[in-house]
């Protein structure tokens, strides 16, 4: 899994849309936040774009992480992706890709720094 903070919309089965965010991903799954959740169970379409590519990946609640109970406050669910390893393995290896060489330069600078220290 990685971290990370892509904005994305969510739909669910009755059509309710919701903006949010994708705050962890692999391939077979992620954790979003959003202004309201759909129920454990339901199937969902989650779409993002990331480096001018855009995705749309269809998934089932797998969990509602945090369900709160003040009007405005988001909801984390997570969602397992639900076609085929390789499809995914497809559409998701370059947003992998990118965030490991992200990954791999944030440590290259962190330990240039130490070295200077």
């Amino acid at each position: 899994r990685w971290a990370v903070s892509i904005p994305c919309t969510v739909t669910w089965e009755d059509r309710e849309v919701r903006t949010g965010t994708v705050q962890d991903i692999s391939f077979d799954g992620a954790l979003i936040r959003a202004g309201g959740a759909p129920s454990e169970g339901n199937e969902v379409a989650v779409r993002f774009v990331f480096r001018d590519q855009g995705f749309h990946l269809m998934g089932r609640v797998t969990s509602e992480v945090v369900h709160s109970r003040e009007k405005g406050e988001d909801q984390i669910f997570g969602v397992k992706f639900k076609t085929s390893a390789e499809k995914f393995w497809l559409q998701l290896t370059p947003v992998i890709q990118t965030l490991l060489e992200e990954a791999s330069e944030s440590e290259e600078d962190s330990d240039g720094e130490r070295s200077e220290v």
